[in-house]
């Protein structure tokens, strides 16, 4: 062996120890330290400086499994990834950062940087993923004071404060302190061995009747679950709920709730007229679980008419992807189930949220009247007005005084459920009640729930006694008058809505100096294609400068009259920067697809389902001597000669599987190479859904492999 071989193996040993150190010290996915050598380092960072100096942060990504089930694993990994590179473009080389824990973040970095500014920087950064994809930190800070705990225990301590804040609403970072050890030890002792609590019938289903305030009698009932713990005794809800919740558990729970209901419903429609009952559903649920195939089997099974079981679901669960809870709620409505908004008027969308959502009953939540003076008062009859012009029904939750129940009844409102009428009971206090049938009505549901079909009368709701203007304003959006005088177009009136979204005045201004000029010309054919189109008006999706920022704005025109000083048009415009940047996103990366698919390592294609037809690069084009960069598939390339004979039927049968709706599918081939060669290829295609389930594409990828 020559001195040159020598060498050349002698660098290639360097080279594959430098990288077996690599992976030994760091995370290779996200590229920062793995969790021993982030102790090592941040230890020995500790010993060259005081310690408090320093302060330790650990950030945990709250359901990360759950996104990882909704949106795949490959997504999961690239979202880790992008959150390390944010992280260490936010802190700088001052900080060291390491992955701990699956999805758990570490960093520890100079006082100076940290505090409540570096919780601020990191729930920024997790939350500027895209806006379909829920990302929430656990964000918790322990002080560095000294050095008589290793750093794992300091790890385990920002963890602690992190999980301490975990499924709080508002709140995303805490500080480390001793009181936290202790409820978390008191939190872990309610959960140990509750799978047996579940097994040993420690959880009991209790009822809470809901009643006809005319006619103070029982017209249904919430399901509600109480934990009888040997030990402790009754432990309540909001004790215990919160817990479950954060540990997953809480499906389980929900379940054995859904199903124990079931099961009385079951038994009930044997023995007496039914009366209809509601059970509670979650985000985690409708995230976690096949919602709607657990209560269509529980129906089937139990021989129930889907109607005797109602599902109630928070308003809360709707903060964000509402899309696919809106999804899951029409499916569910479709197959026969009442549905019901759930504490309305305790979240923050309340009235926005109805235009978009479909169910059958609102769930008023009295505590936002828990102030007897006459705003909360008009707010509620408000509420109950728009209820009935959009054809919800609704039940007053939390009544607990005669006051509340005169109230009520006075503007319109009929049902009720709290205090006043009955607390929550076990289940056999509920049957002892309902054998009274002096106290039960087990007819009125149905005439509650009867469609009174009828068209709303669009121009009564601009009437004074049915909305106030901020409610017009949340129904309406941002809204506009527009002048223009030919060359010009000016704002002569905007409501609230309209200033809030454009963060400055356009009074009497020109629109078209704040508008990109490259979408000047744009705005202006839509607007005079819109003299011409009346009653239906035209629309146009639009660029707006403010302070250097891009603003997105989708924008419907209607003209409305001609004046003196012009042409008077109403104009109704929508935010869609997040839409609009999330498709400048897709079309990067589309151009990234394409630069990999135009690589000689590997062959990528695209399926169109709908037309059948496979589009490629060039290079693989040339590398099958195909005769264009699209075929139709599967007969195209079998027709072309692609597919050597004997593997037709394999290979058309993995596309029909994919057009059959499957998510997955895959052969491995002969086929036959533009220079003549024969060679063995892997395909693979994933298919892409819509919203609605449906596929539409599908990624393929083709590797040569050895048989």
């Amino acid at each position: 062996m020559g001195p040159c071989r020598e060498n050349e193996l002698t660098e290639k040993i360097k080279m594959l120890e430098k990288e077996l150190d690599y992976y030994k010290n760091y995370d290779a996915l996200t590229n920062i330290y793995s969790k021993q050598s982030f102790y090592e380092h941040v230890g020995d960072i500790l010993k060259q400086a005081s310690p408090s100096q320093y302060e330790l942060i650990c950030a945990d990504i709250e359901h990360f499994k759950l996104i990882n089930d909704v949106y795949g694993t490959d997504l999961g990994d690239i979202l880790l990834n992008r959150i390390s590179i944010k992280l260490q473009e936010a802190f700088g080389k001052e900080a060291c950062y390491g992955r701990i824990g699956a999805d758990i973040f570490a960093i520890c970095l100079p006082r100076v940087q940290g505090g409540d500014k570096a919780a601020e920087t990191i729930n920024e950064i997790f939350h500027s993923f895209s806006k379909d994809m829920e990302v929430i930190p656990s964000i918790g800070i322990y002080d560095i004071k000294v050095l008589d705990i290793p750093v794992s225990l300091m790890c385990d301590r920002a963890i602690l404060a992190a999980k301490s804040v975990k499924g709080i609403y508002m709140k995303y970072y805490a500080y480390y302190d001793n009181s936290m050890r202790n409820v978390l030890l008191e939190e872990q002792e309610l959960i140990n061995g509750i799978d047996k609590s579940l097994e040993n019938g420690e959880f009991e289903i209790y009822f809470q009747p809901k009643c006809n305030m005319n006619t103070n009698k029982i017209t249904g009932a919430e399901v509600l679950v109480r934990w009888n713990h040997p030990q402790k005794g009754m432990i309540s809800p909001k004790d215990f709920i919160p817990v479950f919740e954060k540990n997953g558990f809480i499906k389980k729970l929900d379940q054995f709730v859904w199903e124990e209901s079931a099961k009385w419903l079951h038994k009930h429609a044997k023995e007496h007229k039914i009366l209809p009952i509601s059970v509670n559903i979650s985000r985690i649920d409708i995230f976690g679980l096949d919602v709607q195939d657990i209560f269509q089997n529980l129906v089937k099974r139990y021989e129930l008419d889907p109607s005797w079981m109602q599902l109630e679901i928070t308003e809360s669960a709707y903060s964000s992807r509402s899309d696919e809870i809106i999804f899951v709620i029409n499916r569910l409505m479709n197959h026969g189930f009442t549905v019901l908004m759930d504490d309305f008027g305790s979240g923050y969308s309340s009235l926005n949220i109805l235009k978009d959502i479909n169910i059958d009953v609102l769930k008023m939540d009295m505590r936002f009247l828990d102030k007897q003076d006459r705003k909360s008062q008009d707010i509620i009859e408000s509420v109950i007005r728009m209820a009935k012009w959009l054809n919800l029904k609704i039940i007053a939750e939390g009544v607990e005084s005669k006051e509340q129940v005169d109230f009520l009844l006075k503007i319109g409102c009929l049902y009720a459920q709290g205090f006043y009428y009955y607390k929550p009971m076990p289940m056999d206090a509920f049957e002892k009640l309902l054998e009274n049938r002096d106290l039960v009505d087990f007819e009125d549901n149905k005439m509650m729930l009867a469609n009174d079909i009828s068209l709303i009368k669009l121009k009564d709701l601009f009437h004074d006694d049915i909305v106030s203007e901020i409610l017009l304003n949340n129904i309406l959006g941002a809204v506009a008058i527009y002048r223009f005088d030919g060359n010009n177009v000016y704002v002569q009136k905007a409501n609230e809505a309209y200033y809030k979204l454009h963060k400055f005045s356009m009074h009497n201004k020109n629109i078209l100096e704040v508008m990109h000029p490259d979408d000047q010309q744009l705005f202006m054919d839509a607007l005079k294609h819109s003299l011409n189109q009346r009653d239906s008006g035209t629309d146009t999706t639009v660029r707006y400068l403010y302070n250097e920022q891009i603003l997105w704005l989708h924008v419907r025109l209607f003209f409305l009259s001609d004046t003196a000083n012009g042409k008077i048009l109403y104009a109704s415009i929508n935010d869609v920067s997040a839409y609009m940047n999330t498709l400048e996103e897709l079309q990067m990366c589309e151009q990234s697809f394409r630069i990999a698919m135009d690589t000689d390592k590997i062959t990528i294609f695209e399926l169109d389902i709908a037309s059948h037809m496979v589009t490629y690069s060039k290079q693989t084009q040339r590398a099958f001597g195909l005769h264009d960069c699209a075929m139709p598939a599967p007969e195209g390339f079998i027709n072309h000669g692609t597919v050597c004979k004997g593997y037709e039927e394999i290979f058309a049968k993995t596309y029909e599987k994919i057009y059959k709706g499957e998510e997955h599918a895959s052969c491995v081939i002969k086929a036959r190479m533009a220079d003549k060669n024969i060679v063995w290829n892997r395909i693979t295609m994933t298919a892409i859904k819509n919203k609605s389930g449906k596929s539409i594409k599908a990624v393929g990828v083709v590797e040569q492999v050895d048989y």
